[in-house]
């Protein structure tokens, strides 16, 4: 074998082995050349590039670091505050003026203020937009914006809490009979719960569809102006007395009073349930105790997210409803009665309570031992019907029946006395005997017509 080739390019000879040592040579040459030139170039390059660099930054705003994330604990619900309430008198709220020196005179001690949306008896107190209320014709002639009493009420720092009286209406059911509780049949003139002479009341009817819309849709309203608790009273049927004319219309025997009064109550907690808006149900404590059954059984079984008692001391002074409860006569403390009442209300354990008390003709310092008996049960706070000589600790002056006014006669003009001479008395002379006269004949007087209760005259209006 041939050790290489030997090839002519123009008389010189080309070696294969003596090109690739010579190639080899000018790679590595121009690889360390490349090598040598990044080696002195770096230091300059980098410093270059790190000039440049803090030009830009010095040119560009640091960007600001995001503010940390604080927590914020979830709002306190309004059961869960130790709430104390004053209702707003109804003469006050008419009165911008007057509401606002009201809303500024309550002490530190309230957090909450109870404004009535419709009265007991049936008066719409605000300007609202729906049908149903403007067709029953119960909103009065001087109706307040609702929104405008509610910001006055919040910007000073307090609760609102809307009282809506439901069945209990004696307004609605001149001008809506078809919502009203019928004499006897459908057909029938209104259902009154007494005599007119002894100012018998009309009702709603609580078997009415349209009744329950009408106060459904003030409980809408109420929602809209944000209040935070709505409390729903009248939740209840009338006395026993006269019950037995009263009709309901066709069908609701199939359904018992308190059924009925279950069924509407939860109806309205769906509604105001998803707005997060407490609702509470009033019940008059005495006709519980009392074992009265207007309300079909019991209120506390009734949807809500609290329950308010009604409660006025005065009136279980003289009445025995068990042998553990008997005040003949109303003690030096009145926390005594209060806490058999309390007590003989049933199961309200577990229960959020917030009960209505009426201290008329008590002072402050007679009351202290109730609240702080509350506290200790638990109760949720307390509501209070304002009274002014409760507040302000002054007593109310009795007042003073106005004389009629009679005007002034033009008096005679006097003419001067002329001295009279005095006469000579004449002789005395015997009375004559008066003649006799004939009495006149004894007419029996027309017994007075007994009047059944829930009977109205002929015209509806009662």
């Amino acid at each position: 074998m041939k050790k290489y080739k030997i090839k002519h390019y123009r008389s010189r000879i080309y070696n294969p082995i003596k090109g690739k040592i010579i190639k080899g040579v000018l790679i590595a040459v121009i690889v360390a050349s490349l090598f040598g030139i990044g080696w002195f170039s770096y230091e300059p390059l980098m410093q270059a590039i790190n000039e440049k660099n803090k030009e830009i930054i010095q040119q560009d705003p640091i960007p600001e670091k995001p503010p940390e994330q604080v927590y914020q604990p979830a709002p306190e619900e309004f059961l869960e505050k130790d709430v104390v309430a004053v209702t707003v008198p109804e003469e006050v709220l008419y009165n911008s003026i007057d509401y606002y020196s009201f809303i500024k005179s309550l002490g530190d001690e309230v957090t909450a203020v109870v404004i009535d949306m419709k009265t007991a008896g049936g008066t719409v107190t605000y300007r609202s937009g729906q049908v149903s209320v403007i067709n029953a014709g119960a909103i009065t002639e001087n109706a307040v914006n609702l929104d405008a009493r509610i910001k006055t009420a919040k910007d000073c720092g307090f609760d609102v809490i809307a009282r809506i009286y439901a069945f209990e209406d004696s307004t609605a059911p001149y001008n809506a009979i078809d919502m009203a509780i019928r004499y006897e049949s459908e057909d029938g003139i209104l259902w009154l719960d007494d005599s007119v002479d002894n100012g018998g009341k009309p009702w709603l009817n609580p078997y009415s569809d349209t009744a329950q819309k009408y106060i459904l849709d003030i409980v809408f309203d109420a929602i809209d102006s944000e209040v935070d608790a709505i409390l729903l009273d009248g939740l209840r049927f009338p006395e026993n007395e006269g019950m037995e004319y009263a009709y309901f219309g066709v069908g609701t025997e199939d359904l018992s009073p308190g059924e009925i009064l279950a069924q509407f109550s939860k109806r309205i907690y769906s509604s105001t349930v998803v707005t997060d808006t407490d609702l509470l149900i009033a019940f008059e404590s005495y006709e519980t105790v009392s074992g009265s059954d207007i309300y079909g059984g019991t209120a506390l079984a009734f949807s809500a997210d609290g329950y308010v008692p009604k409660i006025d001391i005065e009136d279980f002074i003289g009445e025995k409803f068990s042998d553990e409860f008997y005040f003949r006569r109303m003690p030096d403390d009145i926390t005594e009665v209060f806490v058999k009442i309390y007590e003989s209300l049933g199961s309200i354990g577990g229960l959020d309570i917030l009960p209505v008390l009426d201290f008329e003709g008590f002072t402050k310092e007679q009351t202290q031992g109730i609240f702080d008996y509350l506290a200790s049960k638990g109760a949720s706070g307390h509501i209070l019907l304002y009274n002014e000589a409760y507040f302000t600790g002054i007593p109310e002056e009795p007042e003073i029946p106005e004389e009629p006014f009679v005007p002034a006669t033009p008096s005679v003009p006097e003419t001067p006395s002329v001295p009279v001479t005095p006469s000579v008395p004449e002789e005395e002379t015997e009375p004559e005997e008066p003649e006799e006269t004939e009495e006149p004949e004894e007419t029996e007087e027309p017994s007075e017509k007994e009047e059944t209760p829930g009977i109205v005259i002929i015209d509806g209006r009662g």
